[in-house]
């Protein structure tokens, strides 16, 4: 990008039954940039995968028991000459004659109490348990 603005304010997002603290950045493309490219360049997000990129990812594919799939994966479009992009951090894969698949994490940082972090996504992936409803087989990842 020619120029990168990150808004300064960071800002609570309130939905229904969650609420995000997010920021915003916006950046003017170069005529030469490509945006696949870029888009491969954010993912995985440091904030889900964690720093240095590189290694933690190692540290993941070692130590987790299943395959975090499309998880926090980049959600968003490309459309005339713009693109918009999010992170999905709470996300289902549906695969016909096996079941849905429900994914959630929290934020391990230093001084994080493990208990808490495990209530929060006990409670964050039983956001998506209406998907039970809809779908008889349901398999959680925690």
């Amino acid at each position: 990008c020619n120029t990168v603005l990150v808004d300064p304010q960071k800002a609570i997002r309130k939905l229904p039954r969650v609420q995000h603290l997010y920021a915003q950045l916006k950046g003017r493309l170069r005529n030469e940039d490509d945006e696949f490219d870029i888009l491969s360049s954010l993912h995985p997000s440091p904030a889900v995968c964690g720093f240095p990129t590189e290694e933690a990812r190692c540290l993941i594919a070692e130590t987790e028991k299943f395959d975090r799939g499309m998880y926090a994966g980049p959600i968003g479009w490309f459309g005339g000459e713009e693109a918009e992009f999010a992170v999905g951090i709470r996300s289902a894969l549906v695969k016909q004659g096996v079941g849905a698949f429900l994914y959630a994490g929290t934020g391990i940082v230093e001084g994080s109490n493990p208990s808490s972090e495990w209530e929060e996504l006990e409670l964050k992936i039983m956001q998506e348990r209406p998907l039970a409803d809809w779908h008889s087989s349901i398999i959680l990842f925690n």
